[in-house]
């Protein structure tokens, strides 16, 4: 796909799903490792910023629901994160840390202390989070108002990941397995037959095939390439001291049906955040999968509300 083109499936897609019919500010932010990241900001300038995190084998475009819904009252900063859409890869490759540290550097470009933002991560943008939090935190003391994770996971994603089964047990067959799976050089063709999988997979029954068509051409549009190399980022993931880190209210969210993070990855991050007195709700939302923003995007929504009238009222009381 031409870097420069706007993302097809959302140009023609209805509802929450149709790529922002909006202004933006364009920024490219640039690495040291020679990435360069595509950032779009949405909305008042002097508002509350959200910042959108996406994850595997997507682009900012995934959060087209919620950059719909929010860009009117709040600041929606959302970006591709390296080597998806319209941002280049780097030398660096894909790992945590790298991802922590591209996110640093957008929050340097977007973010101030005066107003800090809520951030937004699904999958292995919750990931990204976490990375970030362990390997900067001095940001999240004055760049984060509060995190959204939805849909992660902190550690071992080879052995608690449902798209194999037996998950937690068999780990000697399972990890090897899996990561050959995840390094094999498939094409990846279009049409229903393969929207039908990537609903089976990545979201749930009750999704539309709308839904998972609109992600299978996300994820259609990444060279096989790349795409492995964000697959062999979770290996050996641990990300579990970022949590420590996390000074901020906290939401965790799971989806009932998620096959690829299910909702023993997310309670086990729950716990640790419950442990250290930051944890502001876990959710979990019945019959939605992996992809639970484009699932359920208004119940997703909804807890991104609670987090921003968190800040609201904390700003008022410091007045």
């Amino acid at each position: 796909m031409d870097a420069e083109a706007e993302f097809k499936a959302g140009a023609a897609a209805k509802g929450g799903l149709l790529n922002p019919q909006a202004p933006w500010v364009e920024t490219t932010v640039d690495t040291a490792d020679g990435a360069k990241i595509h950032v779009r900001s949405y909305g008042p300038v002097d508002a509350q910023p959200v910042v959108l995190i996406h994850g595997f084998a997507c682009r900012l475009e995934y959060w087209n629901p919620q950059i719909n819904r929010f860009r009117d009252q709040y600041r929606v900063i959302a970006y591709d994160q390296r080597g998806l859409g319209r941002s280049t890869l780097g030398r660096a490759g894909v790992h945590p840390k790298v991802l922590g540290d591209d996110l640093a550097a957008v929050l340097d470009t977007t973010v101030s202390p005066e107003r800090p933002a809520v951030l937004v991560g699904h999958s292995f943008g919750g990931i990204t989070i976490m990375a970030w939090a362990e390997g900067h935190p001095e940001q999240v003391r004055t760049l984060a108002a509060a995190t959204l994770l939805a849909n992660t996971v902190a550690a071992r994603f080879r052995a608690t990941t449902g798209v194999m089964p037996f998950a937690g047990r068999y780990g000697a067959i399972r990890a090897p397995l899996l990561s050959l799976v995840m390094r094999a050089r498939l094409s990846v063709p279009a049409g229903a037959p393969i929207s039908r999988a990537v609903r089976a997979i990545a979201m749930s029954p009750q999704a539309t095939l709308a839904q998972a068509d609109f992600l299978r051409a996300m994820v259609t549009s990444v060279p096989t390439g790349i795409r492995n190399q964000w697959g062999e980022g979770l290996f050996k993931l641990d990300v579990l001291q970022g949590l420590e880190q996390l000074h901020v209210p906290c939401t965790v969210l799971v989806g009932e049906m998620d096959r690829l993070t299910p909702p023993e990855a997310g309670q086990a991050i729950e716990a640790v955040l419950r442990r250290r007195g930051v944890l502001h709700r876990y959710v979990e939302l019945e019959k939605v999968g992996h992809c639970s923003n484009l699932q359920a995007a208004e119940a997703f929504d909804d807890e991104i509300i609670q987090l921003l009238e968190l800040r609201r009222q904390g700003s008022n009381s410091e007045d």
